[in-house]
This record gives structure tokens, C-alpha cells and sequence, in this order.
């Protein structure tokens, strides 16, 4: 377990549903017309793996593809089932480990349609050495490798990320080492954290613990280049179209409606009617480093 979380404590050990439990529940809700759902967990691509068996498989699609046979894991195989049924448009995952995050996941996100192109996936540092103190078990260029097979296989998917800074013992070259990567792989959005001790936790005893004030400079310089980096992200999506699907008002003005996208970006628009649960095509005019803004096309 991370040397930070306190959650393996107060939840206990992992348990996993059944798959047909989990598609007889999504079965359902899709017939009362519910579009998209997020399958959740505390490391979700791990689901199943002490009680189900994996499954041989094949990676590739076509005859000029080259095959690899690789074991498809309990959580792809949940995947491919709730794929399947009808009335579905969309589904989403959160959090994934990037530990078990491995070709027969990739291989689902490239091929399976109704899997949004979007993944959170949680960083938490750019210093290997800090990495190593939080029992991440990766490197830096290791989910740098990750990032860019994710990418490869679904062109335009959206990353998102989880990053803490003021880690016990975290530098000035550990936290640059952060921000290099960061600013580097160029994130749709990133949740940013000061470290903030967990009793019974190994992280609240390391020595060399950060004060608030650095973990503050450090948090507001590194928010700096996610803002920027999202702000870039959501300026590239001026001019076009987007499928959205309406969730209901705007926070910000309950005049507006809002949806998210199928990369999990935030449109606000106007409507004549309320068109909550529906899914429709956005033309996007403009963007902040927030949100979107646009007029429903359909």
C-alpha cells in the first residue's frame, strides 16, 4: 500500500462483486435509460484479481496485425461485459494503478467503442526517489512509457492525473523533477495536493517533513502549469463539434445548462428545453481553463 493512505486501513481488504452482478445492476439501469456509468474502485484495474481467473487472449485485431498472446484479466473481462449491453453509450473507470496497467487494458481502450477516451491516472510525483518513499512501485519513466502506449492506442484520449508535492524528505530537485514531467506530458488536468499526514500512516512519521509554506509555493507554482496545460488542451477544441451528454445546470449559472464530454471536459450551453439525460452534439466557441462554451448543433 501507498505509504500515504490511510484507506487500506479504515475499508479493510479489497473485495470484488461478481461480473454478473455488476451487468444484471448496469442491465437494469440502462433500461431505465441511464447512458453512461463509472465503474469505481480503490485500484480498479486490479479488480478480481485474488477471487477470478484470468483468461487467455489475443492482442491485435486483423490479418496484418501482428498477434500476442497475453492473460486477460478479470477487470478487461468486466470491461467487455458491461460493453456489451444494450442501451449503454458510455463507460468510464476510476482510479487505475498504473502497476497492472497492462497490455490487455490498453488493448480494450483502443477497441472497445463505448470505453470514453478518457483515463484518470494517478502520478502523485516525478521523482523517483519520492516514488520510491511512497511505495509506488514505478518509476518516472516507466508511467511516461505508460502514458504514451495509452495514447498511441486511442488518439485523442484525454489524461488526467492526481500529483502530491511537500512529500516528507521532497527536495527542490525532487519537486522539479515533478514539475519537469508534468510540464512535459502535457496533462488534459491535474488534481494537485499538499501532503498532509495520516495518523497510522508510515508517511505521518518519515523524517524531513515540508513545512506549509513550501508546500504551498511548490502547489501554487505546479497548479500554474496544469492550468496552462489544460487551458492549452480545451483552446484545441474551438471550431468543433462534440458529443455531450447533459447532466443538468450549470454550476456557475443555473440559466445554462452543462455536460461532459466523452473525454470528461466540462460543456455549458444554452438550451430551450432541459435535456438532461441526453446526448447531443456541441459546437464548442470558445473555451477557459475550465470549462467549454457552445450551442447544441442536434
Amino acid at each position: 500500500h501507498c505509504t500515504f493512505c490511510i484507506v487500506p486501513r479504515t475499508r479493510g481488504a479489497e473485495r470484488s462483486r461478481t461480473i454478473a452482478e455488476i451487468v444484471s445492476e448496469v442491465r437494469a439501469l440502462a433500461a431505465q435509460g441511464v447512458k453512461e456509468v463509472t465503474l469505481l474502485g480503490q485500484i480498479v484495474n486490479l479488480y478480481g484479481r485474488h477471487e477470478f481467473p484470468s483468461v487467455a487472449a489475443v492482442v491485435g485485431r486483423g490479418p496484418a496485425v501482428t498477434h500476442r498472446h497475453y492473460s486477460k484479466s478479470p477487470f478487461v473481462q468486466l470491461l467487455e461485459a458491461v460493453s456489451a449491453i444494450d442501451g449503454l453509450e458510455r463507460l468510464r473507470f476510476t482510479s487505475p494503478h498504473p502497476i497492472g496497467f497492462r497490455d490487455d487494458l490498453i488493448d480494450a481502450i483502443a477497441h472497445l467503442p463505448k470505453l470514453v477516451e478518457h483515463v484518470h491516472l494517478p502520478l502523485q510525483s516525478g521523482s523517483n526517489r519520492i516514488l520510491k518513499a511512497m511505495h509506488r512501485t514505478y518509476t518516472a519513466e516507466k508511467y511516461a512509457q505508460l502514458v504514451d502506449k495509452i495514447r498511441a492506442a486511442r488518439p485523442g484520449i484525454a489524461l488526467t492525473t492526481d500529483i502530491i508535492v511537500g512529500f516528507p524528505g521532497e527536495t527542490d530537485s525532487d519537486y522539479k523533477a515533478t514539475r519537469d514531467l508534468v510540464e512535459d506530458l502535457q496533462f488534459d488536468n491535474a488534481f494537485v495536493f499538499r501532503y498532509s499526514p495520516r495518523r497510522e500512516t508510515p508517511a505521518a512519521t518519515m523524517p524531513d517533513q515540508i513545512d506549509e509554506a513550501t508546500k504551498e509555493v511548490r502547489n501554487q507554482d505546479l497548479l500554474g502549469v496544469v492550468n496552462a496545460s489544460t487551458r492549452r488542451a480545451n483552446e484545441k477544441l474551438v471550431g468543433t463539434r462534440i458529443e455531450v451528454l447533459c447532466e443538468g445546470p450549470s454550476k456557475t449559472n443555473a440559466a445554462r445548462l452543462m455536460g461532459r464530454t466523452r473525454t470528461n471536459k466540462v460543456v455549458v450551453f444554452e438550451a430551450a428545453k432541459n435535456r438532461v439525460g441526453e446526448l447531443f452534439d456541441v459546437a464548442i466557441e470558445r473555451a477557459n481553463g475550465f470549462s467549454l462554451y457552445g450551442t447544441p448543433v442536434a
